[in-house]
């Protein structure tokens, strides 16, 4: 039996990996060339990536057919952190977590566009930095992770079976796990449901996201009122397109040039529903005409109207969900702070 298993390899992973205190087991994708699982297909338009990052294809069950939305998929080391700003809203963490985080060289960087390139109209935004000055990845914490993806679930009250494929030896293997600790994506968690059939056929899945823009600008002019803005400098603007995870100084010579790119983050919501049929999830319908899903900030799930937490853990106490779908962001802007409290105070209560 495994006591505690993190499944996953991203932000959220590496997060409760560190407040276990490296005391879990860890499987997640660390490599997808070298073999693709059996019955898995694959979904090009899910898939996020970005000339300087490591390539990721999107794989799984299921197929999305969405009209005009987006979803993104990184079944990969380090997840979206790869590819992030790595902006954090550090007003309610704790100053124990922060020092948590600061003992393992991660650490809340004051914005400003001679060192982080961005500035914000919300003073508590910061970047996540590790001790090279580099946007902090997952890649960062996470040790000897096992380079394995989660085939499915069997699930009773009392004990909780998992179905592991290793790719790198391409050898499958069943363990009963006393927590599990799933930390994978929207999208993967979707997908692992389905296989774990969890979900049957009309289901329904709801996600929500603040409305979200970029918008370029002239001058540094004042930030629009009742909305979170990250403004990025022209220079980091085009390292964050790039998926460059730093400010390098080769960027920095782009500061003359007068152009900055606002991140808004409005205080409206829009909503999705997803609908199942067959073996493909269907855009059923959007709540307006705004293009859902291009902040990457969808979150709070729900399953047929009901919350995914309570989804999971009426199947089993011990099987605790992290990450966007877990957590119902209160206010615009970055979602890693929710997600760093969400897991805190889940961790405490079990």
């Amino acid at each position: 039996m495994i006591k505690k298993l993190i499944v996953g390899s991203g932000f959220s992973a590496s997060i409760v990996n560190i407040i276990l205190g490296n005391k879990a087991k860890i499987f997640g994708i660390n490599d997808l060339n070298k073999i693709r699982p059996n019955g898995f297909i694959r979904r090009k338009n899910l898939d996020c990536n970005k000339v300087f990052c490591k390539k990721s294809l999107s794989i799984g069950s299921i197929r999305f057919h969405l009209k005009s939305s987006t979803f993104h998929d990184r079944p990969l080391f380090g997840g979206n952190s790869s590819v992030w700003g790595g902006h954090i809203n550090y007003k309610k963490i704790p100053k124990k977590l922060i020092n948590i985080l600061n003992k393992r060289n991660v650490f809340f960087q004051k914005l400003s566009y001679s060192i982080t390139g961005t500035n914000s109209s919300t003073k508590y935004i910061t970047q996540l930095q590790n001790s090279k000055g580099e946007i902090f990845r997952s890649n960062d914490l996470i040790e000897n992770i096992e380079n394995a993806i989660i085939l499915d679930l069997s699930i009773t009250k009392k004990k909780i079976f998992i179905n592991i494929l290793f790719l790198n030896s391409n050898k499958k293997k069943r363990f009963e796990v006393n927590k599990l600790y799933l930390c994978v994506g929207t999208i993967q968690l979707i997908d692992l449901l389905f296989r774990s059939k969890l979900l049957n056929e009309n289901d329904e899945i709801e996600l929500t996201e603040f409305d979200h823009e970029f918008i370029f600008k002239f001058k540094n002019s004042k930030f629009i009122k009742k909305a979170t803005t990250i403004r990025y400098c022209f220079g980091r603007a085009i390292g964050h397109f790039l998926g460059i995870q730093s400010f390098a100084k080769f960027l920095k010579i782009f500061n003359f040039i007068p152009i900055f790119i606002d991140q808004i983050f409005y205080n409206t919501k829009s909503k999705i529903v997803l609908i199942l049929k067959g073996k493909t999830f269907i855009e059923k319908n959007k709540d307006n005409s705004k293009k859902f899903g291009k902040s990457i900030h969808y979150c709070n799930m729900k399953i047929n109207g009901v919350p995914i937490d309570k989804f999971l853990s009426k199947k089993n106490k011990n099987l605790i969900g992290f990450g966007m779908p877990f957590v119902n962001q209160k206010i615009p802007g970055p979602i890693s702070n929710d997600i760093l409290l969400d897991i805190k105070n889940k961790i405490i209560k079990n």
